[in-house]
Formats: structure tokens, sequence, C-alpha cells
């Protein structure tokens, strides 16, 4: 018993007995038994350094009832750490306890817990053997992508649509949320509030989008031999001047393309000098060549065409070579705008009965309630803009098609103009005016479409202008169903054209000829060769010099490029 009592530490005891051991020789079975007699004798310690000397401590087992919580395991099998199969998570080993499993499940995925097993097995198959998670980042990016595209579509609309911004979050977002919920259940609105759609978002999407469109067109543009702009400048409703640079141009798959290229308000004057120094800076800023401008197309303004101080003449002294246009949409409103005495004074009366009604709030509601109850085919008036050339022809039919309504209102809301709906020679006039003027809005409209080109332009206006002669003809033989409005006027009433109103529509169609004839002068035939090159009489006719006249000749006789010109749709640059 001595030797129990002696002092000192029990590794010492250890170290001894196992020098002991190894000092003589003995039998499998007696180090055994000797082995575990050093063991036993010592309580907690000697665990403690076993540990020490690198024994392994006791490891948890993955078991597939795990699965139900969402949890799956990586690493080997003796040593495996569980792997969340929603998050991608991985817990240490100490971990693998059904409850702190389910906690995990509970406080991080709540909307799961009550998932079977059979979705938790399909969210595992999208890990490897060894438990990585690839594919669920993956998934994870492609649902962060899928949403930032979403935004960026959502935003592109909003932006076109010209509402505020805030209309992303504030109506756009929760009605998508209520029709996924109402169609595809609560567990794809999650992915649904991943889509940006913040004021600040928005805008941000909205400035990339512009970013975006600006850089290639501008790329394109540098890519391109020869360009064409158009340049417009006008004040909107808040006095701002903004000007508009629209750019023609070969795209990449070589046809013609049309964007706009820059838009900036004009804060103090608008002269030819300020227009051309914005314009000049934006060409430095991005690169843009002015050699390769071939043709600027501007309206009649003195500020825009101005030879020497307009904007014409400053981009002259840059680039001599380019040729100057008349916007053919500028022309026509020109062409139209004149009227004699007579109609005149029936378009600035009218104006005036609008005026009356529309300006005022209750004459507004008052008229409306009337047209609601005579069941009238419209309930408003139009108001007219002189800026907005098309405004003419719809007021003068919106107003014509409500007379008998505003009849009946002047009787109660005395107004001094009231008698001119009961004059038949006054009504005659606004019927022809609403006429000619929405036939004046087609041919603008046609003028407008952006393949337009300067033979399609002279095409409608020959066709304009036979139709004038019709039209003419037609109202001196009393026929007067080439206007719709007219006629059903004289045929409601059983009245015959007034000899005064003929007079007046006959000077007018002759009038509105000859301004066409002005401001639309007819080309010679020496450019139709432009056009087709390959017709005979186009090429007889061409005006060009002795050894391009050569190069037309044989290009004339090209039948495979024939075939080709048949398919290809062309356009002319500089010319709009």
């Amino acid at each position: 018993m001595e030797k129990w009592l002696k002092s000192g530490s029990v590794k010492t005891n250890q170290t001894d007995t196992a020098s002991q051991v190894l000092s003589k020789p003995s039998t499998s079975r007696d180090s055994a038994a000797e082995n575990s007699s050093c063991v036993s004798t010592s309580d907690s310690k000697p665990q403690k350094s076993s540990t020490s000397t690198g024994t392994s401590s006791k490891k948890r087992k993955y078991s597939s009832e795990y699965l139900k919580y969402g949890f799956s395991f990586t690493g080997e099998e003796e040593s495996p750490n569980p792997l969340c199969v929603v998050c991608g998570e991985v817990l240490s080993n100490g971990s693998m306890k059904p409850s702190l499993l389910l906690r995990h499940l509970e406080s991080k995925h709540a909307q799961h817990k009550n998932k079977e097993i059979t979705y938790f097995e399909r969210l595992s198959k999208n890990y490897g053997k060894d438990g990585v998670v690839s594919s669920y980042f993956a998934s994870v990016n492609r649902d962060n992508e899928n949403a930032l595209e979403a935004s960026f579509k959502i935003s592109y609309h909003i932006a076109k649509s010209g509402r505020n911004y805030t209309i992303g979050e504030d109506l756009i977002a929760p009605c998508i949320k209520d029709a996924v919920q109402c169609m595809f259940g609560q567990d794809f609105v999650r992915k649904v509030n991943s889509i940006p759609l913040s004021n600040n978002t928005v805008s941000r999407r909205i400035r990339d989008i512009s970013e975006y469109i600006e850089e290639k067109v501008v790329e394109q543009l540098k890519d391109s031999d020869l360009f064409s702009i158009q340049v417009d400048e006008s004040t909107d409703i808040a006095a701002l001047a903004i000007l508009l640079v629209t750019a023609r141009y070969v795209n990449p798959n070589k046809e013609f393309e049309e964007n706009l290229l820059l838009c900036h308000a004009l804060t103090e004057r608008t002269t030819g000098e300020d227009v051309f120094n914005v314009i000049h800076s934006y060409f430095c800023e991005k690169g843009i060549d002015w050699g390769k401008l071939c043709g600027i197309c501007t309206d009649g303004g003195k500020s825009m065409s101005g030879i020497y101080v307009g904007l014409r003449g400053r981009v002259k002294e840059v680039a001599p070579h380019v040729a100057w246009s008349h916007c053919c949409i500028h022309r026509q409103s020109l062409a139209a705008k004149k009227l004699p005495s007579s109609l005149n004074d029936v378009l600035n009366e009218a104006v005036k009965v609008v005026n009356f009604v529309k300006a005022n709030a209750t004459n507004s509601r008052l008229f409306k309630v009337l047209c609601e109850d005579m069941g009238g085919i419209h309930s408003t008036l139009l108001l007219h803009t002189e800026v907005r050339w098309l405004s003419r022809g719809k007021v003068l039919t919106r107003l014509f098609e409500l007379r008998h309504e505003l009849q009946v209102f002047f009787e109660e809301h005395p107004f001094y103009l009231a008698s001119k709906f009961h004059d038949s020679d006054w009504l005659q006039k606004l019927a022809y005016l609403a006429d000619i003027f929405s036939q004046i809005n087609k041919l603008n409209l046609e003028l407008q479409n952006s393949s337009i080109t300067v033979f399609k332009v002279a095409d409608k206006i020959e066709s304009m202008l036979k139709k004038i002669d019709f039209w003419k003809t037609c109202i001196q033989n009393n026929q007067a169903e080439v206007f719709g409005t007219l006629h059903d006027f004289l045929s409601d009433n059983n009245l015959p054209i007034s000899s005064e109103v003929k007079h007046q529509i006959v000077t007018h169609l002759t009038n509105l000829k000859d301004s066409f004839r002005k401001y639309f002068p007819k080309r010679g035939d020496g450019e139709n060769w432009i056009a087709d090159p390959f017709n005979e009489e186009n090429v007889k006719t061409a005006t060009l010099p002795v050894h391009e006249m050569e190069k037309l000749l044989e290009l004339s006789s090209d039948s495979s490029l024939k075939s080709e010109f048949k398919k290809t749709p062309w356009t002319i640059l500089g010319e709009h």
C-alpha cells in the first residue's frame, strides 16, 4: 500500500510501469493485462491525456430520418457534417441531433417546416455525392439573374409610358404578387419579392438602359461610312426648349437604321450658333467624325436654315460637302396652313366654342352629363393646339359630331356664337374643314414613316395634287360625295351646297394645290435612276458625268444585281 501513498503524478507512474513492461519479455496476454491495469490506476485524467495524445473522440452518424428536417450530409461517412438542402449551410458534427436540426429548420426556414420529406428529397438531388452546393448556388444565381432581367424590363416599360418611377413599387409589384399568388401559390411569391422595383432602382435601370442604347448607337454611327442627321427644336408645355437630333446610318447588317442620337435642353437662346455648339460638343465628346456626315435635315426657320449664321451655315464650315434639306413634314404643314379669310374665321370661331366649354370646369362637367343624357357618341370636346398639326382635323370633326348637343347646351348657357350652330352655311364650311383637314392629317402620318424617301414623298405629294384636282371638279359639279361629312350633312337636311360655300371650297383647293407645289417642287427625271437603276428610261434620262454614266450602264446590265435589288429594301441618306 505504501507505493500508492507516494507523492507524484499519475503520468510518472504510467511511465514507470511502461518501462517495467518493456524491460522484460511477456506474452501478449500479460501485456494486455498490464496495459489495462495502467488505465485503471486513474479516473478522469487518463481520458484527457489520451485525447491529447491523438485518440479521436466519438463522432455522430447521419441517419436518413434527418432528411425530414431538411438535412443531408457532407464529408466522409465516419465523420459527416449536416448539410441543409434549403440554404446550403454546413453545421458541425455535434449538431447532428434531431432537436438541433429541427431548430435550424424552424428558425431559418419556417415556410418549409410543414413540407413532406419528398420535397427535401428533390432538393437533395441538386447536390453531388460529397454534398457540394454548386447546383444550389447556380439556382440562386439564376433566380437573381431572372429578377434583375425582370427589373430592367419593367423599368423599360415604365420609361416608355412616361409614368412616375414610384409606380413600380406602388402598383406594379403588388399587382404581380397578387396575380402570382392567385395563379401559382404563395411559394412563388418569394421569387417575385426578389425583383427590385424601388424608385431609385427604377431610376438607375432607366439611366443604364439609356446609356447602353446611346453607346450602341454611337458605336454603330462611328462604324458607318456615312450618316445623316435631322435636327429639330421645339418648346414644351413647361416653356423649355428641347433640341432633338435623330441620326440615320448603316448598321452592321448593312441596313439603314434611324435612332434618336441627342436630346438636350437649351436653357437660354435657341439661335443657330447655340444649336451648333451643343451638337459640336456632343460630337467631340463621343468622337464622332464630322467628315462622315453627308446630310442634315431641318425645318425652314432662320436659326436652322440660315446659310450664314444659322445651323446650316455653321455645319457647312466644318463639313462643306454636307447637303441640306427641308423636312418634308414641316413643308407639308406649311403648305396646308393658309386658309381663305372666310374659312379661317370659321376655324377661329370653332376654337372659341371649344374653349368656352373646355376652359370652364363647370361647363365641361355639365356638357358631359348632357352628352350622356342625349346618348351622344362622345362626351367631351377636344382642344386645339397650334403646335399639334393633327389637332385641327380631330377638333373640327369632334365639334361637328356634337353640334346637336351644343345647340341644346347653349340654350341654357348663352354664348355669342351659339347662333352659328343654326347657320347652314357656317355648318357646311365647318363640315368641309373637318373633311379636308382629315385628309391632310392622313398625308402627314404617311410622311412620318421611318423608311420614307424623297421619291416616296414625291409620289405621295403627286397623289395629293391629283386628288385636289379631282375634289375641285366634283365640287364644281355639285358632287359633294368626295367629302363624307359635308355630304352627310347635306343629305340629312335635304340641302344643296351653297354657292358661297362652293366658291370658298374651290378657292381653297386651288390655293392648296399652289401651296403644295411651292413647297414640293417637281423633281427632275435626271435623278430617277437612284430609285431604279435598272429601268432603261431612268438610265437614259440620268444626268451624270461620262465616267459615272459608264458605270451606271454597266450596273444596269447586271441581271444578278437586278434580282437582288428587287429583294433588298433601300432608302436614301440625307433626306427625310
